[in-house]
């Protein structure tokens, strides 16, 4: 019983995460309207402002040996680390060349797939029909709620699309990379580490592209918003959940982000939810339950 309850229980973190993760889109857009800032600093910013939030949480969690990690594992940590940065950038600068609409649904539909495929190969789990059916459920799920004709004009299209398919797939391999480590130490231990090469990554690709820092207060505001929430909050829980949630599990589940997304477009922004939009979101839900079922079992 402790057991299933331990599963639920993570299984919810990984959702608390992805409902999290939802909201990058929209602050990221509100940065671009009002700022003249990169999607590479942004990334940064996000980047310097959760780094030191964790490693302060792993050492006072943690202690000393928060740094006591196998050779392989810091190199997996490592790699994981520099995925996620490179996943950061693409998607954001996705969006700034196509538009929200499109990176996500690139991003968040390709994705999966690229998590499902990393985890047969590497034989960290079967693919059962079961969890072919929920992936299909929320592959279309996704795509109803999103749309498939994105309004306004974007500087490059298919350039977004490219950045957007490039945040896909090195999105899932640091979701397979983070599945290796996951039980074998403490999430803000695997987080912290991470974070700090992400950190690295990115500011070495500012300073050979060239800073371009964030000008507004209300700018940097947002920033130390994805810092804090969709970053390291977000991430922390991530980790928490992957201790006994399947990578292509919890790739299942990030894809609530388009449907916190429409829900946060109607609340902020008045769009309306269309019959469609709604049955997406249904698609989605049951595939999100029916990954739940299984895990349960």
């Amino acid at each position: 019983m402790f057991k299933i309850l331990t599963i639920h229980a993570d299984f919810w973190m990984v959702i608390a995460a992805a409902i999290l993760w939802g909201t990058i889109g929209v602050a990221t857009q509100a940065i671009y309207s009002i700022d003249t800032t990169t999607s590479l600093f942004i990334n940064l910013g996000r980047m310097l402002v959760a780094t030191p939030i964790l490693m302060l949480a792993c050492w006072r969690t943690v202690g000393p040996q928060m740094f006591q990690i196998r050779g392989r594992d810091w190199v997996v940590m490592v790699v994981s680390g520099a995925l996620l940065a490179a996943s950061h950038s693409a998607y954001f600068a996705a969006i700034r060349y196509s538009g929200v609409t499109i990176a996500t649904l690139l991003t968040i539909c390709v994705a999966p797939i690229v998590v499902t495929t990393l985890s047969v190969l590497f034989r960290l789990e079967r693919l059962s029909r079961s969890k072919v059916f929920a992936l299909v459920c929320a592959l279309v799920g996704s795509v109803l709620v999103v749309g498939f004709s994105p309004e306004g004009l974007y500087l490059d299209p298919v350039l977004g699309s490219l950045f957007a398919l490039i945040a896909a797939a090195t999105y899932g391999s640091m979701i397979v990379g983070g599945r290796f480590v996951a039980s074998g130490y403490h999430p803000l231990q695997i987080s912290t580490v991470m974070f700090l090469a992400g950190t690295i990554t990115l500011l070495l690709v500012n300073l050979m592209n060239g800073v371009v820092p964030v000008q507004t207060p209300q700018g940097w505001l947002l920033v130390l918003y994805l810092g804090v929430v969709p970053t390291a909050l977000a991430y922390w829980l991530f980790q928490v959940g992957l201790r006994s949630v399947s990578a292509s599990a919890a790739s299942i589940i990030g894809m609530l982000d388009p449907v916190v997304a429409a829900v946060l477009a109607w609340v902020l922004y008045g769009e309306s939810l269309t019959a469609i939009g709604f049955v997406g979101t249904a698609l989605l839900l049951a595939s999100i339950a029916l990954v739940s079922s299984r895990r349960s079992a």
